[in-house]
């Protein structure tokens, strides 16, 4: 089980959304939730990650599951390039990098039993780091945002400058630049163009591809 929905409910002020929502996801198995404006969709997928909380019930999430949010209405930073928005995803792994290069300029000031600590540490964090694939990151950037249809001269281009297609682009970049186990998208294939749409699900089954060689 990657993630399960027990017993959620959700009401605002006498109005019920959700009523004992049950179901689980195994690994490699999709799921639709369907139904008309208004059914709730949106409220349950927020309640899964965490933006919204339920009255009743609760989500369990595997362990080590990570998931990529496609929400409807994306929270993008306009002040930032294409390329810096995209980057800002892999922060935590840009950090362990700057971290990496400060230790490697301290040692060479150290000896002894501190020099030893510091070797131990710097190998802890070089491993974490290439587990995140640290050494790879920028390149992905590049390739993620090629495959969806950014030149590498639009790359410094400032998001405000952006139509909404491209915005949106931009909004799945983010969702698969973050490497997630589970990739959930509310409502976001209907307002796609052609071009867009064939890129997503190209990315989507090579995820799937992924999966199953794990």
């Amino acid at each position: 089980m990657v993630l399960a929905c027990q017993n959620i409910s959700k009401s605002y002020g006498i109005t019920e959304i959700l009523n004992n929502i049950n179901f689980h996801i195994e690994a490699k198995e999709k799921l639709a939730i369907v139904g008309i404006n208004g059914a709730g969709k949106s409220t349950l997928l927020k309640i899964i990650m965490n933006e919204e909380e339920a009255d009743e019930g609760q989500i369990v999430i595997g362990k080590d599951i990570s998931i990529g949010y496609l929400a409807q209405h994306q929270n993008i930073y306009y002040d930032k390039t294409i390329y810096e928005e995209l980057l800002s995803v892999k922060q935590d792994v840009i950090t362990l990098q700057e971290q990496i290069r400060e230790l490697e300029q301290n040692m060479k000031n150290l000896e002894g039993c501190e020099l030893n600590e510091a070797l131990e540490r710097y190998t802890r964090m070089t491993h974490t780091f290439e587990q995140q694939d640290g050494y790879a990151f920028e390149s992905q950037i590049t390739g993620i945002l090629k495959g969806l249809g950014f030149s590498e001269s639009e790359f410094n281009r400032p998001v405000s400058e952006l139509s909404g297609g491209q915005k949106q682009r931009l909004s799945i970049a983010r969702a698969i630049a973050k490497q997630p186990k589970i990739y959930v998208f509310d409502d976001s294939f209907s307002a796609l163009d052609y071009k867009t749409d064939q890129i997503l699900r190209k990315a989507l089954n090579e995820k799937t591809k992924d999966a199953t060689a794990d």
